[in-house]
């Protein structure tokens, strides 16, 4: 069974490694500009994944189904809230460099749920991890665009000497009701009330969301050229980070799946969740509040490069423990 997890969870890597380099080599043969790499991410946060969110909840999830499964959302929300409030710790005793603080906390705190999470959880465990996934999904971006965006305007705003943004405010809703979260709510609600829409937008958002997968693992290998391996420093803070997603993160995770009662399906998809890569959106909100986008960046190239590791070996460890 180990060796089985082991040889699975390579497979998984595998996938990411052919997928990413696919956006790494064509980067490197200048296939990219900047319009067009924003583009790839367009299509990715505003057709496919809304798309292929709103399909797979509406195909893997009845009306009864998910009544019983409101509990299940427990355990990623106050993992979430337990990993930043660790932050906080950390940031307070291990000597943090307090320009990039609260770029920090989001990076400890959250994955990347949206570009990662989703293929590796299917390529691990199947369709049946979508719904765990979603239902981390929900917990890590309400957490990242109320809370870690108003962190990281607050480092802006000590870069550049001026009031930062209040945490809930019209523009922290609609960063929290991005196009991805709504295709998730909007098919809550129709499976909430019991009612499927024709078969024709079914299929189109079915097929529209087929290419969410690849697209997103080309454009972080993309992201990784752009970004430039040699670039990466491992700093203090820098392996603070790593700590944070690689070690405490999923293992907070797990101590909360053993306290409260869920499957152990779900169990192991929040670990795994847990234990990706910083959310890829940490650097692109820093260079919008002009905060420390450099150690953003770093903390993401770093991350996604360390998971290659750090998936395999949690693998092999919630593999052991299911056999207990």
């Amino acid at each position: 069974m180990i060796l089985d997890a082991f040889l699975h969870s390579l497979n998984c890597v595998a996938i990411l490694i052919i997928l990413g380099s696919a956006g790494y080599i064509t980067a490197h043969l200048g296939w990219y500009d900047d319009k067009s790499s924003a583009l790839i991410a367009k299509l990715v946060t505003f057709m496919s994944l809304p798309a292929y969110l709103f399909s797979s909840v509406m195909q893997n999830l009845t009306h009864d189904e998910l009544l019983g499964l409101v509990p299940q959302l427990v355990v990623p929300f106050c993992s979430i809230a337990t990993g930043f409030l660790l932050s906080l710790v950390i940031v307070r005793f291990g000597h943090i460099n307090v320009v990039h603080k609260g770029i920090f906390s989001s990076a400890f705190t959250c994955s990347n749920n949206m570009f990662i999470g989703v293929p590796v959880a299917l390529a691990l465990f199947g369709e049946e991890a979508l719904i765990p996934t979603l239902f981390y999904f929900f917990a890590n971006t309400t957490f990242f665009w109320t809370i870690g965006n108003f962190l990281e305007a607050r480092d802006g705003a000590l870069a550049t000497h001026v009031k930062p943004q209040p945490i809930f405010s019209l523009d922290t809703l609609k960063r929290v009701f991005s196009p991805p979260f709504c295709g998730f709510l909007l098919a809550m609600f129709f499976v909430a009330i019991d009612w499927r829409p024709p078969e024709f937008l079914m299929t189109s958002a079915k097929y529209m969301g087929g290419i969410t997968s690849p697209l997103a693992l080309i454009f972080i290998g993309l992201m990784l050229y752009t970004i430039g391996i040699r670039n990466i420093r491992f700093t203090n803070d820098l392996l603070w980070v790593f700590a944070g997603r690689f070690v405490i993160s999923p293992l907070v995770c797990l101590a909360l799946s053993i306290v409260f009662p869920i499957s152990p399906l779900f169990a192991k998809v929040y670990v795994i969740q847990a234990a990706l890569p910083c959310i890829t959106q940490i650097a692109v909100l820093a260079k919008h509040h002009h905060a420390d986008a450099k150690f953003a960046t770093t903390c993401v190239a770093g991350t996604t490069l360390g998971c290659l590791v750090a998936l395999p070996i949690w693998m092999i460890i919630l593999t052991t423990l299911g056999q207990h």
